[in-house]
């Protein structure tokens, strides 16, 4: 019996485990290098963010959350953090500055690089179909109005 809770014990300790120190800050790290290029303020790491994300990753579900109050960047398959924020970023090249606004094409890069969000946390779980790497924000970005106003105060050139 105090086996089969040992076992247990360590089965929900291992769900609901953290990413590391480093990888936190190595995701932190990619966020801020690509901001920079934007003139966005850098991020300060969010440990609720982080859990909220570890725990949406351990689904293994390729799906938004809809959590109210906060954005979110998903991606699946890739080889770490720097792969997949690195892909994120990259929608950059499909962003339309003359013509701001959201685009289910660029996404991932508005968010990533939206000026008035100020905190992140990040979770990544092995997925029978590959690692799923989710990415938390506060306050959210891609926040759409009918001028699209709000895009062009935070999404800015490079």
């Amino acid at each position: 019996m105090l086996v089969r809770l040992i076992v247990v014990a360590l089965f929900a300790v291992q769900l609901a485990a953290a990413i590391s120190a480093g990888t936190a800050k190595n995701a932190l790290r990619l966020h801020n290098k690509y901001r920079s290029k934007h003139s966005a303020p850098a991020l300060k790491w969010n440990k609720d963010l982080e859990k909220f994300a570890q725990s949406w990753a351990n689904r293994c579900v390729f799906e938004h959350s809809g959590e109210p109050g906060q954005g979110e960047n998903l991606a699946m398959g890739m080889k770490d953090f720097s792969g997949a924020i690195g892909a994120w970023y990259n929608e950059v090249k499909d962003y339309d500055y003359n013509n701001p606004g959201f685009s289910s094409a660029t996404g991932h890069f508005t968010q990533v690089v939206w000026k008035s969000t100020t905190e992140v946390g990040c979770g990544v779980k092995s997925c029978p179909n590959g690692k799923m790497y989710v990415c938390s924000y506060k306050p959210p970005g891609n926040v759409v109005t009918p001028d699209n106003s709000f895009f062009k105060k935070n999404v800015l050139p490079n």
